[in-house]
């Protein structure tokens, strides 16, 4: 791996208290310096100034609504090539496939990025869910298309990716890196603890089942070969990942 450090970006809307007490508090007792945290706010944020009092990390500001566009706008700010790890912020924890949690995140997210480079890859995530009976049955780390959870990735920033929607980013980042370099690191034996569609986020700025299902019709037409939709018993439209070659059956 390179000498360059990690940055940790914290794209975060509406959230400011929980930001601090829990991604904040997190990355702190992981020892994560603070001139190595980024957070990424709009401008219209109505609780902009509690962000803005937040002491010692970056604070970028931005006008770009959308949690897809936003992942552009952080292509756009960092530079090809550097080592970002992209964070919710609600993310409380991170847990291994005993549900214990883990230690030494820095040291973690640096083994990430060693392996990206020997594999010639940009991308690298977590098993959706913390839960080890479904983590035990899949090998440790996987190359192939699947769908790894958007609350913890490690990116190495590559200009020519760009983001269509905003309410299936993280279905879109698996398929583009995979497209882009034939293969994505998806570590089964990793799992955060958050609470998805929790107030605030993305349910604050637009996401909902229709919203969700537009952007995922999208994909699916315009990537027939690497995802398929299907409806949730909940209602939410939602996605299959895998590589079907064009000419299997």
């Amino acid at each position: 791996m390179s000498d360059q450090s990690l940055k940790w970006i914290i794209p975060s809307y509406k959230r400011p208290d929980i930001f601090i007490s829990k991604t904040l508090k997190y990355l702190y007792e992981h020892n994560i310096n603070s001139d190595d945290i980024y957070l990424i706010i709009r401008s219209d944020d109505p609780e902009i100034d509690k962000y803005n009092n937040i002491p010692d990390i970056n604070i970028i500001e931005t006008e770009v609504k959308g949690i897809g566009m936003t992942h552009n706008f952080i292509t756009e700010t960092f530079e090809e090539g550097e080592y970002i790890v992209e964070i919710d912020d609600d993310l409380e924890c991170l847990f291994d496939n005993h549900r214990k949690p883990i230690e030494g995140l820095k040291g973690i997210a640096e083994t990430q990025f060693k392996k990206l480079e020997e594999l010639g890859y940009s991308y690298a995530g977590t098993y959706q869910v913390n839960n080890p009976m479904f983590m035990s049955q899949c090998q440790e780390y996987t190359t192939n298309l699947r769908y790894m959870l958007g609350c913890v990735r490690f990116r190495i920033v590559r200009e020519d990716i760009k983001l269509e929607t905003n309410y299936a980013e993280d279905f879109e980042n698996c398929i583009l890196h995979y497209i882009r370099d034939g293969g994505i690191l998806k570590n089964n034996w990793l799992a955060p603890k958050t609470k998805n569609y929790s107030p605030g986020g993305c349910d604050a700025d637009g996401r909902d089942i229709i919203s969700e299902k537009t952007d995922k019709e999208f994909l699916c037409d315009k990537y027939p070969n690497h995802c398929k939709l299907f409806t949730r018993k909940n209602g939410r439209s939602d996605l299959r990942l895998a590589h079907r070659p064009k000419n299997a059956t």
